[in-house]
């Protein structure tokens, strides 16, 4: 065995902590994900510190909150001056290989800039046989957006329109398997062959990276699907593999989203002018009038179009399962598995429904906040399930005390400590933040303790907007207990909190690396 062990890091787009047969879904199919936790530890209470994708990501990989690595909404760019755990792996002699979408860059940022995970750059000259170096990072193999624009820029829409030319359309929800319901267009059966898959491309790309990799040299691999991220479109046999009638439908409680802050309730897929506009028409404009999440209330939808979303979302996870099946038959045939680190996760949740809403957005519910962390591999315990508080802050920590390496200070705890057994708890309480585009009072930070959950709205205090959720009394957090006077003790202790780890500044909300 090598001295270090390799890395094979496996990262999801907006996947919940309950959607996988090893958190305890009876529906879900995914036996190569459930071998992770089999092999390994399944930390069950671990929380991003934002429930959107950007800032989530580069709190996975610095360490630090989204506020002090700069990165605080979609659409910014990661400060590259922030260490990675990329940079400290590569420093201390790892082969780092990243493969699908990282957002470590706006999808939309203009030509000019020559910003690689932007569509614009992959119409330019250098975009020619370009694979980085990029955030530590020795070669990236780029997929860009989400279902049908997938294949706009980057390095699998450069190989699936030259090796398959045409092949891209087929993603279109305009050539869907089937039709899509009137009430809800982001789900359609897309008629792309799995085996052109972005998921499948990246599967395949990531066993040909081990399978050629030095017996002596420790590797990194980053594998991030864009899945199951909204649009919902699996491809055959997948979308076939759940029946929409065999679903359960949502976790709502009749008038829960009365108590909440009134934006919550509200429709928001409006052109800024009062006028509708579609997902795709949003997607395609390039502009951002609405705040993001892209959450919507389900108050439109039919109840076949609810049962739908479920099934299609465990399509794609069942799809991205079969993609983790040919990752982990690559390490078994190369005899390395058990001189490698695996990790699963996922940037942030999903609502589903429940609540009566859908997608994400600046509300912090569970269900966005709460995502599967998996870890196998050298010094960690087989069939382990940990229960204590974690969070994506302790990724950078964790990973480099493993592998026996030291970075730069970060805002996390490794957890190695929780995997020894030498420590029942590495934090008290999770934190949360969230920063707006477009509505400035959303913004809002969040403590997460064993017991409740608070939320402030420190831009919207004439609004009166708060929540709190008494995990004793009410775990799903369907009844907002912030008006209840009987709590005011417990909310200004919190508060406290809050303010003393993540205080309000003058940069709060925004960002000092500009707007895409």
């Amino acid at each position: 065995m090598k001295n270090k062990p390799n890395i094979v890091f496996i990262c999801t787009d907006q996947l919940r902590f309950d959607q996988l047969g090893c958190t305890g879904n009876k529906i879900a199919r995914t036996p190569n994900i459930d071998r992770i936790a089999k092999m390994g530890t399944s930390f069950t209470n671990h929380l991003t510190p934002c429930q959107i994708c950007a800032p989530s990501r580069g709190s996975m990989f610095t360490g630090l909150y989204p506020r002090h690595h700069g990165m605080t909404r979609n659409g910014l760019v990661l400060d590259p001056s922030k260490e990675h755990f990329t940079h400290v792996l590569k420093r201390n002699g790892y082969k780092t290989y990243g493969l699908g979408k990282f957002h470590f860059e706006p999808t939309h940022a203009p030509v000019e800039y020559g910003m690689p995970e932007s569509n614009a750059f992959w119409t330019l000259p250098q975009s020619e046989g370009w694979n980085g170096p990029f955030y530590g990072f020795d070669k990236v193999d780029f997929v860009i957006g989400d279902s049908f624009t997938s294949a706009r820029g980057g390095h699998y829409a450069k190989w699936l329109n030259t090796n398959h030319p045409g092949a891209a359309d087929l993603y279109l929800p305009e050539n869907s398997l089937d039709d899509t319901p009137d009430d809800m267009e982001e789900l359609w059966r897309a008629s792309i062959p799995s085996e052109l898959h972005y998921n499948h491309w990246m599967a395949d790309n990531a066993a040909a990276f081990i399978k050629e990799q030095k017996e002596d040299e420790p590797f990194f691999l980053f594998i991030s699907t864009p899945d199951p991220h909204h649009p919902w479109a699996p491809p055959a046999p997948y979308c076939d593999l759940f029946d929409p009638e065999d679903m359960p439908m949502p976790k709502a409680v009749a008038g829960e989203l009365e108590k909440m802050p009134d934006y919550v309730r509200k429709q928001i897929w409006t052109d800024g002018n009062n006028g509708d506009i579609s997902y795709k028409d949003f997607l395609d404009s390039g502009t951002f009038p609405i705040e993001q999440g892209s959450w919507q209330n389900t108050t439109a939808f039919s109840e076949k179009s609810l049962k739908k979303i479920i099934a299609y979302n465990h399509a794609l996870v069942t799809l991205i399962d079969d993609c983790v099946g040919k990752v982990l038959n690559a390490l078994d045939e190369r005899g390395i598995m058990d001189e490698t680190v695996i990790v699963f996760t996922s940037d942030h949740g999903e609502f589903m429904g429940d609540h009566g809403l859908i997608r994400k957005g600046p509300m912090p519910y569970r269900q966005l906040l709460q995502i599967p962390f998996l870890m196998s591999g050298p010094s960690i315990p087989q069939g382990m399930e940990i229960d204590a508080l974690t969070s994506h802050l302790d990724i950078k920590d964790t990973l480099l005390s493993l592998v026996g390496v030291e970075g730069q200070p970060t805002d996390g705890h490794s957890l190695k400590p929780l995997l020894d057994g030498t420590q029942n708890s590495v934090r008290e309480v999770a934190y949360a933040e969230y920063y707006t585009r477009a509505v400035s009072n959303q913004y809002n930070k969040t403590i997460v303790t064993n017991d409740d959950r608070l939320t402030v709205y420190p831009f919207a205090q004439e609004e009166g907007w708060g929540e709190y959720f008494d995990y004793a009394q009410d775990p799903g957090e369907h009844n907002n207990c912030f008006s209840n006077s009987l709590n005011d003790g417990r909310i200004e202790e919190l508060k406290s909190k809050i303010e003393e780890e993540l205080p309000l500044t003058p940069k709060a909300p925004g960002n000092i690396l500009g707007f895409f």
